[in-house]
């Protein structure tokens, strides 16, 4: 579908990008965070947070969450700690320069994957991820995906509740461990109903991997020259590491 026609189930007139383009956004935060080495991991998070302000902003907001901020503690402390022999004291604690490097870097990757997929998944509707991978030959896949994806932002907002419920009646004072066992459950369980009542909504419209017929693909002339460049930077990463 040409610039100015969206698909069916489209997110609105509103995008930058088609499809396709944020296709290769995703594709790009994915593979060039595992190719990067050394501090050329923070040049690829800094293009990611650079594609994110320029094509999904909304994805933006999930730097304000703690829960991402903890993810990358869990990442940087470990390692600095353990990573090395001491080069600084820090009170009672011996911090590793090489440790810390590495945890730096590791948190720069999960960063970037992070904010990536969240702007897929803010960008992109089921039934377009659907049609384009049905039309390269992937039956079922798309469909299956794309619930996946959209499931995403649904986990977020249910751990939210399930964690602020258990916080409101004390779960945590006593028992963490049971507490943190009830929670996954507890996440898990209500996204597991969530992705069944998608399927059975598609099921009860009479949907049939046998019988769908691809939707039209959104995609916008400049969908080409960005895949291009994020291919182009992407290919270089992996020919200098």
């Amino acid at each position: 579908m040409r610039d100015g026609n969206l698909g069916a189930g489209s997110p609105g007139p509103q995008r930058l990008l088609g499809t396709p383009g944020y296709l290769a956004c995703l594709a790009f935060s994915l593979a060039a965070s595992m190719l990067a080495r050394g501090w050329g991991v923070a040049m690829v998070s800094g293009l990611s947070l650079a594609l994110a302000l320029a094509f999904y902003p909304a994805a933006l907001r999930v730097l304000a969450k703690g829960r991402l901020w903890l993810l990358v503690a869990v990442l940087v402390v470990p390692a600095s700690l353990l990573g090395g022999p001491p080069a600084w004291a820090l009170g009672p604690l011996a911090l590793s320069q090489p440790g810390l490097a590495t945890g730096l870097q590791m948190g720069l990757r999960a960063l970037a994957i992070v904010v990536g997929v969240a702007g897929f998944a803010a960008s992109v509707s089921l039934s377009e991820l659907a049609g384009l991978l049905e039309r390269v030959g992937l039956k079922g896949l798309g469909f299956a995906l794309g619930v996946a994806i959209n499931v995403l932002p649904v986990i977020d907002e249910r751990a939210t509740t399930a964690f602020q419920a258990l916080q409101l009646r004390g779960g945590f004072r006593r028992q963490r461990l049971q507490a943190l066992r009830l929670l996954l459950v507890t996440v898990v369980a209500n996204s597991l109903r969530y992705a069944d009542d998608i399927v059975s909504a598609a099921e009860a419209r009479a949907f049939s991997l046998e019988r769908a017929r691809p939707l039209p693909v959104t995609w916008r002339a400049r969908d080409l020259a960005l895949a291009g460049a994020l291919a182009g930077a992407t290919l270089a990463l992996a020919l200098v590491h």
